[in-house]
This record gives C-alpha cells, sequence and structure tokens, in this order.
C-alpha cells in the first residue's frame, strides 16, 4: 500500500497573507516570478509579478472576476498593495 504525501512539492511554493477583507495567495514559479491571487471583497485578480531585490519590476494582471473597471490608479493601487503585503510573508 502506498501512502500519499501530506505536503507536496507544491504547497511549500504556496503562502497566503490575510488581511482584513483581503487576501493574496502568493505562488512562486521556478523562474523566480510569482502568480498572485489577490481577493479584496468579491472582487479576485490573478497577477504575474517579476521580484528583482526585492521590488516588483513587472505586473500582469492577467485576470479578474468582479464588476471592475482598471484603469492607471486602479494598476498602481494593486502594485502597491500587493508590494505591502509581500512584505508580510517574511
Amino acid at each position: 500500500m502506498n501512502q500519499m504525501s501530506l505536503i507536496t512539492p507544491r504547497d511549500t511554493y504556496q503562502r497566503t497573507v490575510c488581511l482584513d477583507n483581503i487576501r493574496a495567495l502568493f505562488t512562486e514559479n521556478d523562474n523566480g516570478s510569482y502568480d498572485v491571487t489577490l481577493e479584496i471583497n468579491s472582487n479576485k485578480f490573478l497577477i504575474l509579478i517579476q521580484n528583482v531585490a526585492n521590488q516588483i519590476e513587472s505586473l500582469e494582471i492577467i485576470a479578474t472576476k468582479g464588476f471592475v473597471e482598471i484603469s492607471n490608479k486602479i494598476i498602481l493601487m494593486i502594485k502597491k498593495l500587493i508590494e505591502h503585503l509581500r512584505y508580510r510573508l517574511d
């Protein structure tokens, strides 16, 4: 009888941060980038970020769920929020 492991290698790459009504799931990819699933109330975002020297070099919003009009202000707010949540991981 084979027993499945309780913790898979994929589980060690995922870390979650919760702050009031905000939840972020950071999944580290093989190339050093992160997939971030950001939930703010009922709005959800799937974001790809590249880190260089503890700063976000590139941010790409891949998908959204909810009624959000994406503007430059929203993108900058999401970037600052992800930076803040990323620092809370450590």
